[in-house]
């Protein structure tokens, strides 16, 4: 995969996201389509347990030491305005190339069941999308799906994607999620996080928990690469009904550079926050900011910037939503 469809495929999979992924699908292992293990609370350098998934109890509400839970409610539509923005940096051979993309997209989960111990199905679909994609040495691309009528072929990836169900996801009230794609779609480790794992035990400010995960990464001799990383997860604000939670990952295995550059979209930090009463997070922001030097030789170089707001608070003062 080139530069360009590398970036290109990290737009794309963040548009059409559907489950809780970090960088980001669940923090599963990656062969793995339900998640098996729970989130677990850690003291600082810990170790990760891996346990089963039980049936959480009922959501409890304390403004100080809360229960974390999802709660969904049949019928009712998560409305998520997004904004994305991915830039890549390259320099080869003493050549310098920037890329940049900049899309508004909107999402819609729409609960279609609830059962008794409070796991919600949905119905995942892009209502609508609005992209500006610039290239050095390329005329610069736009398409806005409620105006134009044609998808400009640099962007065709798009076809049969906005405006239709493309999945239906469960999750429950721990963030433990199975997912059915309904139509072929790219979806990756750029995913947005909807949903996180949420910790067994009510929590407080400053309480931390972790989720392992271990990824393959194909090698050029056809071996598989077995990666280890961990998200972590703090409680940093409880205000006004909203927890705050920061998150990030750590990559453990050693990499060299190349490695590292096929990886780029995993090296994710930031910031949700969870509605204790609602039962589902109204805002999501994530960051990545990586260099890697050396790729292929060790002149070489590749600068990776990525950010994604995602609100459903629908709130008129918000940023976000207020468009």
């Amino acid at each position: 995969m080139n530069r360009r469809h590398f970036l290109q495929h990290s737009l794309y999979s963040s548009l059409f996201a559907f489950s809780a992924a970090t960088g980001l699908t669940g923090c599963r292992p990656a062969a793995t389509d339900i998640d098996q293990q729970r989130a677990t609370p850690v003291a600082a350098g810990a170790e990760t347990i891996d346990t089963a998934v039980t049936i959480p109890a009922p959501l409890e509400f304390n403004p100080d030491n809360p229960l974390l839970r999802y709660r969904f409610t049949q019928g009712k539509e998560l409305r998520w305005n997004v904004q994305h923005t991915l830039k890549m940096r390259n320099i080869i051979g003493g050549m310098e190339e920037n890329i940049e993309t900049r899309s508004r997209a909107v999402k819609i989960w729409r609960t279609l069941d609830v059962d008794a111990a409070g796991t919600a199905t949905f119905e995942y679909r892009v209502e609508d999308i609005d992209i500006h994609q610039a290239q050095t040495g390329h005329d610069d691309v736009f398409y806005n799906s409620r105006r134009d009528t044609r998808i400009p072929p640099e962007l065709i990836n798009l076809e049969g994607k906005i405006g239709i169900e493309l999945a239906h996801i469960r999750i429950g009230p721990q963030g433990e999620t199975t997912k059915k794609p309904l139509r072929e779609y790219d979806g990756s480790v750029s995913e947005n996080r909807i949903v996180i794992p949420l910790p067994d035990e009510p929590v407080e400010v400053g309480s931390r928990w972790v989720e392992p995960e271990q990824i393959d990464l194909p090698l050029p001799n056809q071996t598989i690469k077995k990666i280890r990383l961990q998200h972590n997860f703090t409680l940093t604000r409880i205000l006004s009904g909203l927890a705050t939670i920061n998150f990030g990952t750590v990559i453990f295995t050693p990499l060299t550079p190349k490695e590292e550059s096929q990886l780029l979209e995993h090296f994710t930090q930031g910031t949700k926050e969870l509605d204790l009463q609602a039962g589902h997070f109204i805002r999501h922001e994530a960051t990545i900011d990586r260099m890697v030097v050396g790729t292929p030789e060790a002149s070489d170089s590749i600068r990776y910037q990525s950010r994604v707001t995602e609100c459903c608070c629908s709130r008129r003062a918000c940023e976000i939503c207020n468009v």
